[in-house]
């Protein structure tokens, strides 16, 4: 304790205002409570578990984390204001300056910043346990374990299907149609219960020419031929490419059956970019979009590696596989009840591969009947059922089809013409359903697992949430140095004034809003340009002429709204841009929009809050003078 004092007594001897605003003090007890956020932030999340969901990058509000902020930030900053109203600058006639009186508003800023921003050493602990505990390369070598294992899980009927296959070589070049009515029944397609599958080869032409809405025209004869696009792809602004159907071929040497199977597979379940240090889900960064070559190439590493590995008919290898798989779910906390052994007897129930048992993505209640739920999406390249549903039953094979008219069209495809033995046959939902076992594999939480994981390692936690500390601690300390300065008093009158008049501008704008009808934004922004020029000019020209009490309202305005004063000249300015450019650059005919007209806030973006923010200590140094020079006038 004497430490304490003979140390205070050199700030109050040599620094008195370091002294005065206790900020070495307060800046001792807020890196305290960082350090103890940053430890909570490191153990939050110890169990694997509670990376098992979706947004983990917000339990710091969802769990409560961010009320004990508050808390504590609230308690700190009380008490750092009673010790330092304890001893009031003017009050007690210490010497002042305009530097000295922008020295403390720093330290307020300081002060009251360090005491707000545990949310920053939460997420940096946050994110220093993931990459410690989880780091890239060993991420890396596990998702790919994971990639080559999820093939043997046979979760979804839907990705064992002969359309899925891109390897050997001539399934990847190929475009599998799937549609009854576009296959060609003269040359050789694959049935498989109420699903055809018929191979050809693709021709690409790119095109450089745009229609009036902006889109590339397809090329000459396709156009005119009205030929099918089956897929496209954009190579930049000035080009586009499209892909077409060229001759069907025979690749009826490759495939050993039509039904399900492993030799199909090639989803990949989870992808990382190809530097390795940000991994991504491959469905929401590529949308299963069959013209992205990236993911196509992914998709037909995972079925080679598939196809090499049953190839090997080598059943240890397999349960070596599998065996890898489950140890990497357990450090994953995944549940499932899967054995390695069993599992692989499974794989290898038919001599072809053939898909013959299927596990649940989760684990049913008793006596709740388990639902897949799991139909694909009608992107292109999945399965689309036409004339018939996908869940036809033989007696519907044989019925007309009616147009939207109520016609039957009698040259409409039936898919009895594809398959006669159709009615024999168990179709594929019944089948997996048939041949659901009782073993389970939480796939989902594994894959939001691994996006949490991933997450918390790209995502930027600063740049975004800076401002809003960085504005609070300032206009808290603009507030405080109003205090400091003006009195109570005063403070109150300002701010009932500042609402007196936000309410007679609201009143002004709705009035002339009913009487002229337009232009209601540039009268509400001119009115309050003219009325703020006026509260900022009369300390500065008529300091003397106004009673002291109505004088400081002004001043106590000036100086907690001038940075929303330039805020609002940026928005005029970014009005006129606008309404310019939408004069110039808006045209129906091209299909441009007026959101493609930018504004200077939004060229600035988030420079524009550090501008503002700079602008805001410039003016209060030097209205530091003002502030002075209104303190000095008797009361």
């Amino acid at each position: 304790m004497q430490k304490i004092n003979q140390f205070n007594q050199y700030l109050l001897e040599k620094y008195p205002t370091i002294w005065n605003t206790k900020i070495v003090w307060m800046l001792l007890a807020g890196m305290i409570v960082h350090i103890l956020f940053f430890i909570i932030g490191y153990v939050s999340h110890i169990n694997p578990k509670s990376l098992q969901k979706t947004e983990v990058i917000d339990d710091y509000y969802h769990d409560g984390i961010i009320f004990v902020h508050l808390i504590i930030s609230i308690l700190m900053i009380v008490g750092w204001l009673i010790m330092m109203f304890k001893n009031n600058a003017f009050k007690n006639f210490y010497p002042n300056s305009k530097g000295k009186l922008f020295s403390q508003f720093v330290q307020y800023f300081v002060i009251i910043f360090v005491c707000t921003t545990f949310y920053f050493s939460y997420m940096i602990g946050f994110r220093m346990y993931i990459n410690n505990k989880y780091p890239n390369a060993e991420m890396k070598q596990k998702i790919e374990t994971i990639n080559l294992g999820n093939a043997f899980l046979s979760q979804n009927l839907e990705l064992y299907t002969l359309d899925n296959r891109l390897s050997p070589k001539p399934f990847y070049d190929l475009y599998c149609e799937t549609d009854i009515k576009k296959v060609d029944r003269t040359k050789k397609y694959f049935v498989y219960y109420n699903r055809v599958y018929q191979y050809f080869s693709v021709y690409s032409k790119t095109s450089y020419q745009k229609d009036k809405k902006n889109n590339f025209i397809i090329p000459q004869p396709e156009r005119d031929e009205d030929k099918e696009v089956i897929y496209r792809r954009n190579d930049n602004d000035t080009s586009e490419t499209f892909y077409f159907k060229k001759d069907v071929v025979d690749v009826s040497s490759y495939i050993k059956t039509t039904s399900l199977s492993f030799y199909n597979f090639s989803e990949v379940f989870y992808d990382y970019k190809s530097n390795g240090d940000t991994f991504l889900d491959s469905y929401s960064l590529y949308n299963n979009n069959p013209d992205n070559i990236e993911y196509k190439r992914k998709r037909a590493i995972i079925n080679k590696k598939t196809s090499e590995l049953l190839d090997k008919k080598s059943s240890a290898e397999v349960e070596k596989l599998l065996s890898q798989f489950l140890k990497i779910s357990n450090q994953f906390a995944i549940e499932n009840n899967l054995d390695a052994k069993q599992w692989t007897k499974m794989v290898y129930a038919t001599t072809d591969f053939s898909v013959r048992y299927f596990t649940k993505k989760y684990k049913p209640s008793p006596g709740e009947q388990y639902d897949v739920n799991s139909r694909p999406n009608t992107a292109e390249g999945d399965y689309e059922t036409v004339a018939v549903d996908s869940e036809v039953s033989a007696l519907d094979a044989d019925a007309a089809i009616v147009n939207q008219d109520g016609e039957i069209v009698t040259d409409s495809i039936l898919i009895r013409d594809f398959n006669p033995a159709m009615i024999e046959q168990i179709s594929p939902e019944d089948y997996f359903k048939k041949n659901t076992t009782d073993y389970y594999y939480y796939t989902d939480n594994l894959k939001d697992f691994l996006k949490s994981v991933d997450y918390v390692k790209s995502y930027d936690f600063f740049s975004g949430n800076i401002h809003i500390y960085l504005w609070i601690a300032f206009f808290l300390s603009t507030f405080i140095l109003s205090f400091r300065i003006t009195g109570l008093k005063s403070l109150l009158f300002s701010v009932i004034s500042a609402g007196v008049l936000l309410l007679v501008g609201v009143l002004a704008t709705s009035l002339f809003s009913v009487s002229v009808q337009r232009h209601e934004e540039y009268f509400a922004t001119y009115l309050a340009l003219i009325i703020s020029t006026a509260i900022l000019l009369i300390p500065l020209t008529m300091m003397t002429k106004f009673n002291k009490l109505i004088t400081s309202i002004f001043v106590n305005i000036s100086l907690n709204g001038f940075v929303l004063f330039v805020l609002l000249i940026f928005i005029l300015i970014s009005m006129y841009q606008r309404d310019a450019c939408r004069g110039t650059v808006y045209d129906p005919d091209r299909g441009v929009a007026y959101e493609d007209c930018q504004s200077i806030i939004e060229s600035l973006e988030y420079m524009l809050s550090y501008i503002l923010l700079v602008v805001g200590f410039i003016f209060i140094y030097f209205y530091s003078k003002i502030l002075l020079k209104w303190k000095a006038r008797p009361e």
